[in-house]
């Protein structure tokens, strides 16, 4: 096995399996006819396709610049065939570019390289294109391209966060689109499998214990209002009652 550091190129698009469901002949026949176009540049642009499946590309270029290049000259001819079909059937790739050690092996290339360049590929808008930190070093005063800083990414199998950067594309005005930022998931519901049980048991436990301290409460206003007497009508004089003296006369005087 062979060592060595590459710019690795990751490609594949978006919403493939949908395009897929809704006409399999002609989007493999339109996959076809992009992948020319795919194949053409990376060639033209000194890098080398090591693996394929589908509609994922993965290729390497000795270096990161050239890779940039190659992917934003990809985008931009894709979005002119695009033009041609409705929104919902046109073919879009994304891309991620990284720099990093791989092993080669019977042509293949393996690590972590590789295996970031596919998570960058992940976080690319449809489109679009997202490099790592080292590419954007390595690329930023050498193309006139803008990019947007969208931090460290947690990112699936690889232990520590990527910082990464969006490539903006240029429109047909010659103006550049903004990169939307991705919203990162709750961490509910980023959370372990494993830890799910415990969360469904704790919501449990406090929802019983809110029901029954509710429950007790109610209890106890229905006792305090069965023990408090009716406040009774006031009775009608009884014949027992005694009777107001009467007015007292005057007294004759004696003689």
């Amino acid at each position: 096995m062979k060592r060595k550091i590459a710019a690795i190129f990751a490609a594949d698009i978006a919403g493939y399996s949908r395009l897929v469901a809704e006409d399999e002949e002609e989007t493999l026949r339109r996959l076809a006819s992009y992948r020319e176009v795919v194949d053409d540049f990376i060639a033209r642009a000194g890098g080398r396709i090591f693996n394929t499946a589908g509609d994922a590309v993965l290729a390497e270029f000795p270096s990161a610049v050239d890779a940039v290049r190659c992917a934003i000259d990809i985008q931009e001819s894709l979005r002119t065939r695009n033009m041609a079909y409705p929104p919902s059937r046109q073919m879009s790739f994304r891309i991620g570019i990284t720099i990093g050690d791989v092993v080669e092996r019977n042509g293949d290339l393996l690590g972590d390289g590789v295996n970031i360049a596919a998570r960058l590929e992940g976080l690319a808008e449809v489109g679009g294109i997202c490099v790592s930190r080292a590419v954007h070093e390595q690329v930023a005063n050498k193309l006139s391209v803008q990019f947007a800083d969208i931090g460290a990414q947690e990112v699936k199998n690889i232990p520590t966060p990527v910082h990464a950067y969006m490539v903006a594309m240029r429109r047909e005005d010659g103006t550049y689109s903004k990169p939307q930022l991705k919203k990162p998931g709750s961490k509910l519901a980023a959370a372990p499998v494993w830890m799910w049980p415990l969360v469904v048991a704790v919501v449990s436990i406090v929802a019983i214990g809110v029901t029954g301290f509710l429950y007790n409460t109610k209890l106890k206003q229905a006792a305090n209002v069965a023990a408090t007497p009716a406040a009774a009508p006031s009775a009608a004089p009884t014949a027992n009652a005694v009777a107001p003296s009467p007015m007292p006369t005057q007294l004759a005087k004696a003689p």
